[in-house]
């Protein structure tokens, strides 16, 4: 496939006008590279390493100018626009960066399926409100957030915030961002693996803010599992903090649960980009909150997408199951049709010598 790909590019190249620039010769040559490459990728026909490396940089080369250009638009506050015209425009420019960069990556599949669990809906982002709602995932790998943006469409983005950990924001260039957008801090006491407990007077500030986002009609995407969970066949305790606020506010409940994530974006690693087949699913959560309480919610909905998550685990395993005696089948026909063949030769052989 691959030499036939480049074999492709070089006769294109050769069908080029003459009278073309060299520059104009060049970008072409760039242009069919690019498409090469891309097809390549889309094949998963590159070693992982340039799987991996390509991620890397196309992440890179996209991310960062999109962050840059976040710290020249933030002084817009300063001359008179509303801050929250000036973060609405920040998310617009980095989730479609981000967008950009899942689709540069084809070889990063993400399959979506929706649960149409609650008088038959949602059965698309169409049937799910784009304010006032919650959407919880499971946190598996740092490909969650490419997720979560490039399966989310702008109208539902637009309104969207979520928590996250306050050192984050300490990373160059890209963590300063997250305050340019909207994002809230979760101020822990601690970066350790597990050790959750808040800094309560700074959290008290935060949630003034956010109630105030979910008030003016905003989404909020929350982690319930509250860090990367290294073992994510099983879902880790969910925290209660964030259900007090769905409570509060009374906001209906979607959850996304995706299987594979962390097959191209291992916890352990510094980046990702490993080929692989990500399935997801999302579906609404019903709650009745004349008559449950924030604690029993967090721990059915935990319930509930660890059992979403066990079925999709379920069908990938069938489905692998029947790929794998599909090509074991494949394998023993050609093997048949090999012996059929060589039987066939001694056969014409002696008939043309009887001749």
């Amino acid at each position: 496939m691959s030499s036939a790909v480049v074999r492709a590019s070089r006769e294109a190249a050769a069908q080029l006008p003459r009278h073309l620039s060299k520059a104009q010769v060049r970008g072409t040559m760039l242009a069919l590279a690019l498409g090469a490459g891309y097809t390549l990728l889309r094949c998963r026909l590159v070693p992982l390493w340039i799987a991996r490396r390509w991620f890397l940089l196309s992440a890179t080369a996209i991310i960062m100018p999109a962050s840059a250009l976040l710290y020249l638009i933030d002084p817009l506050r300063y001359l008179g626009v509303p801050r929250r015209v000036v973060q609405s425009v920040c998310l617009f420019i980095m989730a479609f960066a981000f967008k950009a960069v899942c689709w540069a990556n084809p070889h990063i599949r993400m399959h979506v399926q929706f649960d149409a669990n609650v008088d038959g809906k949602p059965t698309s982002w169409a049937d799910i409100p784009d304010k006032g709602i919650a959407l919880t995932l499971n946190h598996t790998s740092f490909w969650d957030v490419f997720e979560v943006i490039g399966l989310t469409p702008m109208s539902h983005l637009r309104r969207t915030r979520t928590l996250m950990k306050a050192s984050l924001r300490k990373i160059p260039i890209f963590g300063g961002c997250f305050d340019r957008v909207g994002h809230f801090p979760v101020y822990f006491k601690s970066d350790e693996d597990g050790n959750f407990h808040v800094d309560k007077e700074k959290q008290a500030v935060v949630a003034t803010h956010v109630a105030g986002h979910l008030r003016r009609g905003g989404n909020i995407v929350v982690f319930p599992e509250g860090a990367v969970n290294k073992n994510p066949e099983t879902l880790q305790t969910f925290r209660y903090g964030t259900f007090a606020t769905i409570f509060e506010h009374r906001m209906p409940v979607y959850y996304l649960v995706s299987l594979g994530n962390e097959r191209t974006w291992p916890a352990q690693h510094p980046y990702g980009g490993a080929p692989a087949d990500i399935r997801v699913r999302i579906g609404a959560f019903p709650i009745d909150f004349d008559k449950e309480n924030s604690k029993v919610v967090a721990a059915r909905l935990q319930q509930r997408m660890q059992q979403v998550r066990d079925e999709m685990a379920a069908e990938e395993a069938e489905a692998d199951a029947a790929a794998a005696q599909t090509k074991k089948t494949k394998t023993a026909v050609d093997a048949a049709q090999g012996l059929q063949s060589h039987a066939k030769l001694p056969a014409a052989g002696a008939a043309a010598a009887a001749a």
